[in-house]
């Protein structure tokens, strides 16, 4: 499991008792999270229609939450994010009910901070792999809609159609493979560090990263090479974030 995700994840920590919400906030902090506290439903409300987080870890008698109705209200106002429960009065009434909850793990305090970062770090790689997902398969969506009205709009120019609808599906077509390899990157952190033996590395050496380095050049390269036949700021600006990626 990656340690950290660039961006960094981003957490709501939401609990009543100002003790743990401070330490554990910190210790978070410490381990690079991005933290925004919470001490009752009302506020954490508040701070899910604000920003979009990656983790909600929520305590569960807290002011707004005794019969779950916060952690209800999470599944409309972000239907995506996974929320821990880490509660120091477990019972068998509160536990079964989370299960029908977007619950992905019941914990109790107190408990040590690695095991709550161990299932933090699980749910935040499924929901930063979801997003990833569903923001290349919007990109492609919106690729094939571009092609769509280029096609039309060349067959309606003077003079020489085919070099005009050429150059502009060369042009987009650039554009969106270079916002592609961008988005796969974070597809590749989570996939590259996933459990043990599902991507093997062996002193250092990992195939598949290899394999998107290598990609990546290919990519800059391209890029490079058509910076005059293109002139575009936002390919530009692509080239140099592909650049950044292949050097951290």
């Amino acid at each position: 499991m990656p340690r950290t995700f660039d961006p960094p994840l981003r957490l709501l920590l939401a609990d009543d008792e100002d003790i743990y919400l401070q330490a554990t906030s910190e210790l978070l902090r410490d381990d690079g999270f991005l933290v925004d506290t919470a001490r009752d439903a009302a506020e954490a409300v508040q701070r899910l229609q604000a920003a979009t987080y990656d983790v909600l870890v929520s305590d569960i008698r807290m002011p707004g939450n005794l019969q779950f109705e916060f952690i209800r209200q999470v599944g409309d106002l972000a239907p995506e994010l996974p929320v821990i429960i880490v509660t120091a009065h477990p019972t068998l009434e509160t536990a079964t009910e989370a299960v029908n909850l977007p619950v992905v793990a019941y914990l109790t305090k107190p408990l040590p901070i690695e095991v709550l970062i161990e299932h933090i770090l699980r749910s935040a790689s499924v929901v930063r792999t979801r997003r990833a997902v569903g923001q290349y398969a919007l990109r492609l969506s919106n690729w094939s809609e571009s092609l769509r009205e280029l096609e039309a709009l060349g067959l309606r120019q003077q003079g020489n159609p085919s070099k005009f609808l050429a150059q502009e599906v060369l042009g987009l077509s650039l554009a969106n493979m270079a916002g592609m390899l961008t988005d796969l990157g974070s597809l590749f952190q989570v996939a590259l560090g996933e459990g043990s033996g599902s991507l093997p590395c062996v002193s250092g050496h990992c195939p598949r990263l290899d394999a998107y380095q290598q990609t990546l050049r290919e990519g800059i390269q391209v890029l490079e090479a058509t910076r005059t036949s293109f002139k575009s700021k936002e390919l530009g600006t692509l080239r140099q974030k592909l650049e950044q990626q292949l050097e951290s």
